[in-house]
């Protein structure tokens, strides 16, 4: 038998676009330096990946539903950080004062952002009894509670990318007022929608969507003056019902998952139901969605993506795979956590099987991530 270091350069780089999994994609490059060599870090020909479920702990422990196998991943200081949320394999944390910066776990990337006392308008809607809540424990230099703080501010982040135009991105960032925005090469934050609480923003086909928890729809101009222009200003939902919003590109729309609470003794929620509707066009409006065919829906934290069930190992279509919208609630996060599969017809909730929906850690709450090698 030859020598495997020494094949042919043509060939090393033939078998590797013959992968299909990043995690294996990772162990072929990692055979020997000459693999490595001839290989791409950015390997742009891997389809779109299974979601990885991020759960609880003091390390970044994902599992891979196709593979049935944890990754664990450490990270300095443990719980010193504040999951914002997760898009496209980047996970947007804050802590442990004030930084805020994008890190790709599986990439070993980071990204700083300029810090979130930068923001502008931040403290438009604090008021003096906000100020009092937190002062005692950011005094006594408490790094939790001062995160808490600054969470409360900014309770969301996400990477929006654009994959029709290489290299772009922007970070959106979502205050108890507005939106924050920041590009690579920007020296700081910009500011939009000044006087409203938004809930989720997608770039799709080039586009960038908002919507508030209102259900009112926007695109924001991203050529640089961040200018917000109303597409649907009325909701398919009603205003103040317990519910959490969430815009996902599919291959075919732009759709809106509402999904629907019920609150427990203790004042926790669970999960009891999801309406989807598409964003019609030509006449800008909802249209309810009662079947999604061959694709399934997780719901990530920032960033959630629908894929084609047929091309994924163990997963039916259909079917949207939830976590925690937000932490688990403080009174119950040891009685259950809120995460599991809603089966659009027929309107059943499963419990995912591949783990515990039982923990002994709260941090981060469980969520789906994308695994991106860059």
């Amino acid at each position: 038998m030859g020598n495997w270091e020494y094949l042919p350069t043509d060939l090393i780089i033939s078998i590797s676009t013959c992968i299909a999994r990043n995690a294996d994609y990772i162990r072929f490059r990692a055979t020997c330096s000459s693999w490595r060599s001839a290989t791409d870090n950015r390997p742009h020909h891997l389809p779109r990946q299974i979601p990885f479920l991020l759960l609880p702990g003091e390390t970044f422990t994902f599992y891979s539903p196709s593979e049935n196998r944890s990754y664990l991943i450490p990270f300095p200081n443990g719980t010193q950080y504040h999951f914002l949320g997760s898009s496209h394999g980047w996970l947007f944390l804050m802590g442990p004062t004030t930084s805020l910066f994008l890190l790709n776990p599986f990439a070993r990337s980071m990204i700083a952002l300029p810090p979130v006392v930068e923001i502008p308008n931040l403290f438009d809607q604090v008021t003096p009894t906000d100020v009092e809540r937190y002062r005692g424990f950011m005094d006594r230099g408490d790094r939790l509670s001062t995160i808490g703080f600054w969470k409360y501010l900014l309770h969301k982040g996400k990477l929006c990318l654009d994959r029709g135009s290489t290299g772009f991105w922007i970070a959106v960032a979502f205050l108890k007022s507005g939106l924050a925005f920041y590009r690579p090469g920007d020296k700081s934050w910009a500011h939009a929608g000044r006087y409203w609480q938004f809930a989720d923003a997608e770039l799709y086909n080039g586009q960038l969507y908002t919507i508030t928890r209102g259900g009112i729809l926007s695109t924001i101009d991203l050529a640089g003056s961040f200018k917000e222009a109303v597409v649907v200003s009325s909701s398919p939902f009603l205003f103040g019902q317990d519910v959490s919003i969430y815009l996902v590109g599919s291959a075919q729309d732009l759709l809106l998952v509402v999904r629907k609470y019920s609150y427990n003794s203790t004042g926790c929620r669970k999960t009891i139901g999801f309406e989807v509707y598409k964003l019609e066009t030509e006449e800008p409006g909802w249209t309810r969605v009662n079947k999604l065919g061959d694709q399934v829906i997780f719901l990530e934290r920032g960033t959630s993506v629908s894929l084609p069930a047929s091309k994924l190992d163990g997963f039916e279509g259909n079917c949207i795979h939830f976590t925690e919208a937000y932490d688990p609630c403080e009174e119950d996060k040891y009685k259950g956590m809120d995460i599991g599969c809603y089966e659009l017809e027929g309107g059943n909730i499963r419990q995912l099987l591949c783990c515990s929906p039982y923990s002994e850690s709260a941090w981060p709450g469980p969520t789906w991530v994308t695994p991106c090698l860059w």
